[in-house]
Order: C-alpha cells, then sequence, then structure tokens
C-alpha cells in the first residue's frame, strides 16, 4: 500500500518473532507517513524508525503508543510483544554473545553520561511534589483531568490538553511500584520540568506561570523491565480543553 513519507526497507519475516511483529507493525500504519504517526505519539519520525527496526525489540510502552496512534486497540499487541521478548530470551540464553574487548572510549564517554544522568535527577530531586493523605477532588468543570496508568515500564506519554491562557497546573498522582521501585517522574511538556515523586502515596506538585497551548506530561522511570500503575489527575487554574484522541486517515 502506498503511503507519504520514507520508504521502509524489507524485512525477512524468517529471522524470528521481532522481525515478524516489526513487520506487521511497519504494515499497520496504512497509509499513514512515519512523520504523522510521530506526531501523534510525541516523537520525531527519526525515533520512530529507529524503534522499527527488526535487530531489536522496542519497549512495550512505544508499541502501545505506536499501535494506538494508527488507529487499533493495543491489547493484542501488547501479547504479541511478549511473545517476542520471551522468544528472544530463550535465543539469548541458547546463543550467548561471545565477549567483546572493551573499547577506549566506554571510559571516555560513561563518566560524561553518568554526569548527564545526575544533573537530570538532581534537577527533579530539587522539585519536591507535596504529600496528601487523601485523593484529590473532582476538578473544577473544564478546568482538569482525571487519568489512569495501567502498565508502564519506562516512559509513557499523557493525553494532551490545550490552555487558552497562561495558568498554573498541577498534577496529582498516586502510583503503585513493586519492591526495588521507589520513585518515578513527572515533567510537564514543553518545557521538561521533572519532579520526582515517590511510589506508593498521593503527591502533587505546582506548576506556575504554564504559558498557553498545547500540553502534555510524561512519566518516566529507570529502564529496569519493572511495571508501576496508578492514577492521577490534572487540574488548572485556566480553562483546559482536551485533545481528541487521533483517529486513523485513509
Amino acid at each position: 500500500m502506498a503511503r507519504g513519507g520514507r520508504k521502509d526497507r524489507p524485512i525477512d519475516r524468517t529471522a524470528g518473532p521481532v522481525a515478524e511483529l516489526i513487520d506487521d507493525l511497519r504494515r499497520l500504519r496504512g497509509r499513514l507517513s512515519l512523520e504523522e504517526v510521530g506526531r501523534r505519539m510525541g516523537y520525531h519520525s527519526s525515533t520512530v524508525s529507529r524503534r522499527l527496526s527488526p535487530e531489536d525489540l522496542p519497549p512495550l510502552d512505544f508499541v502501545t503508543a505506536y499501535v494506538t496512534a494508527c488507529g487499533q486497540e493495543p491489547g493484542p499487541w501488547e501479547e504479541r510483544w511478549r511473545q517476542a521478548e520471551e522468544a528472544q530470551s530463550q535465543e539469548q540464553q541458547e546463543d550467548p554473545p561471545s565477549p567483546r574487548r572493551p573499547r577506549w572510549w566506554i571510559y571516555v564517554l560513561a563518566p560524561a553520561v553518568l554526569l548527564a544522568a545526575g544533573v537530570v535527577w538532581l534537577a527533579a530531586m530539587d522539585r519536591t511534589p507535596q504529600a496528601v493523605a487523601a485523593p484529590p477532588p473532582d476538578p473544577v468543570a473544564g478546568q482538569g483531568f482525571r487519568w489512569t496508568i495501567d502498565h508502564l515500564t519506562v516512559r509513557l506519554l499523557s493525553r494532551r490538553w490545550t490552555m487558552a491562557e497562561p495558568g498554573n497546573v498541577e498534577i496529582w498522582a498516586n502510583m503503585a511500584c513493586p519492591q526495588g521501585v521507589t520513585s518515578y517522574v513527572i515533567a510537564l511538556q514543553p518545557g521538561g520540568q521533572p519532579v520526582r515523586y515517590d511510589c506508593g502515596r498521593w503527591q502533587r506538585y505546582t506548576w506556575t506561570g504554564v504559558a498557553r497551548g498545547m500540553h502534555y506530561f510524561e512519566v518516566t522511570k529507570s529502564d529496569d523491565g519493572l511495571v508501576i500503575k496508578g492514577e492521577g489527575l490534572v487540574s488548572s487554574t485556566t480553562k483546559v480543553v482536551e485533545v481528541p484522541r487521533p483517529t486513523p486517515s485513509g
């Protein structure tokens, strides 16, 4: 089926479940271009293209966002992702990779990467949300909405909303985490201002002086393969209009 934008390279479906899954995900786009799908997901098209490589299994939250952007229900695709992950794990156990010689540039780049990550987390820690004893009340009509997250392993984007006037945005959250996970980060976008929330209790944080326009928030945690889930609320001091979820075109 013809579609706009860059062309995909053919995939050898006999290479394994991961290659077969990626090929089907590409076909799912139909006439949608990478640029259009990326815009709906909040990703750059180059990131979407890189994630749809048959060599590596993309994260589950990417697959869920991608399938939703294509106008399909993510449930069956999440099950296929788990099957591909299991098959990939079995292949790696049967054929472990040969040891590689250390490369000199790793010792140069590793400290810089760790320093950059530390700066981001310190910035998040400087912004401390307020702990609250009870769940949030319903938002004022037209000035907020509730949200839920059923499955998050690394990163997830919220629904988008628009604000006609500048104002303050408050985000409540209460995420249940497995043993070994103690916190997660919520960043109001655009702007990328991160705030570290603690697991297992209600907390809220207010971003002040938010400009008018379209906004969303992203929730991230360390890539440890563990799943967290929970609920929360977005509330604004000005009028909020939710952006409808995208529907497939053509």
